[in-house]
């Protein structure tokens, strides 16, 4: 797949994520409070290492950011290795 094309893909899955985390899930419950920026970035590393079953590598490719970042990112939001 081209990069580009690619580049849409992982927009368009971007965006669909973030509709179903806060707009469907604040639907859903009682509170009115938003979600704070941190709890979206790792719900969205959390659902990309989901679909991409765990792969590292291709969690990495999809959020444009190094292996090692990744795994930075990971520990600062207490995701598991």
């Amino acid at each position: 797949m081209k990069k580009q094309q690619k580049q849409v893909l992982n927009s368009k899955k971007m965006k669909n994520f973030f509709y179903h985390s806060v707009i469907i899930k604040n639907i859903n419950s009682n509170s009115r409070q938003l979600p704070s920026l941190d709890r979206l970035k790792k719900e969205y590393i959390e659902y990309l290492l989901r679909i991409t079953d765990n792969n590292k590598t291709e969690t990495a490719d999809i959020l444009d950011i190094s292996i090692p970042g990744l795994y930075k990112r990971m520990q600062r939001y207490g995701l598991s290795h």
